[in-house]
């Protein structure tokens, strides 16, 4: 398949383009003009230079892709408004769209296990992706991918857990670590990414693993020293995304696990000697 995307610089991304290279699809990526690329042309990615600023104007360069998935997100004031034109841009053509969201528009579940179809309630950190998802629905023939945090690699969320770990530092923790994240690891979430756009798997899809640990069970795993920041002291320094670090959820991925034929094996807490190495020879 020819496959277009975005994101491919980031951490997800590049796991993603690196799993559908290994597959043999042709992969083009939109990246920025100051970014590190070389990984990406090591691997026979072509790059294609611009932001999500430029998507509608590549429309030559869109036309004759057979998939796109969009995994970038802009860190500026208006990244909504980029995100939609994302949206309008490969929407509007004929290949198969696949369009990252993420459980945090889901919000909080509690004790409740929700899926894919289950009515949702999205932190305001998030609430402008909900009619960006009803968009790419709207055809009924592309998909929206809500990951989990994802563990593993050179880490993301995770990534100050480990390098305080790492140097017999206290991982901090905001609130008092009761709350559960619904996760996902960077590979299988790679080879969700793939199934999803090799099959065509259409609709509303979840990609999350068993993990259902609470925040502090999950850091005693790496270390016995762990800070709790209160939150409120938190929200001062870090403002709304305090409320995604808060989040208390559990999010199934049942339906898609049985469209797509993924099943995900690892967990946060049976995976952490695997992420250590990982983290390791991430840092080099």
């Amino acid at each position: 398949m020819r496959i277009f995307m975005t994101g491919a610089t980031g951490y997800i991304g590049s796991a993603v383009a690196a799993e559908l290279r290994e597959r043999g699809h042709e992969v083009a990526a939109l990246a920025r003009p100051d970014s590190e690329t070389r990984a990406l042309r090591d691997r026979g990615v072509v790059i294609v230079s611009g932001d999500l600023g430029d998507l509608p104007s590549l429309g030559a360069t869109l036309d004759g892709n057979d998939a796109f998935i969009h995994i970038a997100q802009a860190q500026s004031a208006d990244k909504a408004a980029l995100d939609r034109g994302a949206v309008d841009a490969f929407t509007s053509r004929d290949g198969f769209f696949l369009y990252t969201s993420g459980v945090w528009v889901v919000g909080n579940t509690g004790d409740n296990v929700v899926d894919e179809q289950s009515p949702i309630d999205p932190l305001p950190l998030v609430a402008w992706r909900r009619p960006h998802e009803e968009l790419v629905l709207r055809s009924g023939k592309h998909a929206v991918l809500r990951p989990g945090c994802v563990y593993g690699g050179k880490q993301s969320l995770l990534a100050d857990w480990f390098a305080a770990a790492d140097q017999d530092q206290p991982i901090r923790i905001v609130g008092d670590g009761k709350n559960r994240w619904s996760m996902v690891h960077l590979e299988e979430l790679a080879e969700l990414y793939a199934l999803i756009v090799e099959q065509r798997v259409a609709g509303m899809l979840h990609g999350t693993d068993d993990t259902r640990e609470s925040l502090q069970l999950c850091a005693e795993t790496l270390s016995d020293t762990i800070e709790y920041t209160p939150a409120d002291e938190a929200r001062a320094a870090m403002g709304a995304f305090v409320d995604a670090l808060l989040v208390d959820q559990q999010v199934a991925s049942d339906a898609t696990r049985e469209k797509a034929g993924w099943t995900p094996r690892r967990t946060f807490t049976n995976s952490v000697d695997a992420q250590w190495a990982e983290w390791r020879k991430a840092r080099g």
